[in-house]
């Protein structure tokens, strides 16, 4: 999966792309994965969750602890934010969701009925909520597990829950519809 990032340290700013792919057998709290920065040549690193938030990550020969606090200030709707604390440094990275941005205008301004696709293929692992629910934008929707990382999908503007398409534990593939927004 390939990600637009930008790194902020201090004052200086760069922008990258950053390819991932975990391997089998990896979980939401730790595996082996093989990224790319900037189409350089893949890496290969294991990785463990040893607390909340923190993170023991092995990189070629070097080990690394990485605090990662979701919500860095100054971030927009298009991006999710984070502080990173990786050797003493501090950094603001904000990952770009392309699926935010379509045809110029940004996806919580849509009005109307929208109907919410999975961006890829995966299985349900839980609702989030229920239908006739107000939601607000941002708020979580339902976590979907893919290639074995979960996600949470969230409302990409404030509405009402009209229908859900699908159940837990069911497949999906990637444009399924998975709940209707009005």
């Amino acid at each position: 999966m390939k990600f637009e990032i930008t790194v902020h340290a201090g004052e200086r700013s760069s922008s990258h792309t950053l390819e991932l792919q975990p391997s089998e057998g990896s979980s939401s709290t730790g595996g082996k994965i093989t990224l790319s920065l900037d189409d350089t040549e893949s890496q290969r690193a294991d990785w463990v969750e040893i607390s909340c938030g923190i993170y023991s990550l092995i990189l070629g020969t070097h080990s690394y602890e990485v605090q990662v606090i979701p919500g860095a200030p100054g971030s927009d709707r298009a991006s999710t934010s984070y502080r990173v604390i990786a050797g003493g440094q501090e950094y603001r990275v904000a990952i770009q969701d392309p699926r935010a941005r379509r045809r110029g205008e940004s996806v919580a301004a849509r009005e109307g009925p929208q109907d919410i696709l999975a961006p890829m293929p995966g299985r349900i692992v839980k609702i989030l909520v229920r239908e006739n629910q107000e939601i607000e934008a941002g708020q979580g929707l339902l976590v979907m597990e893919a290639m074995k990382m979960q996600n949470e999908l969230r409302a990409p503007r404030p509405g009402r829950v009209e229908k859900i398409y699908v159940s837990e534990d069911l497949g999906v593939e990637a444009g399924f519809k998975l709940l209707r927004l009005i």
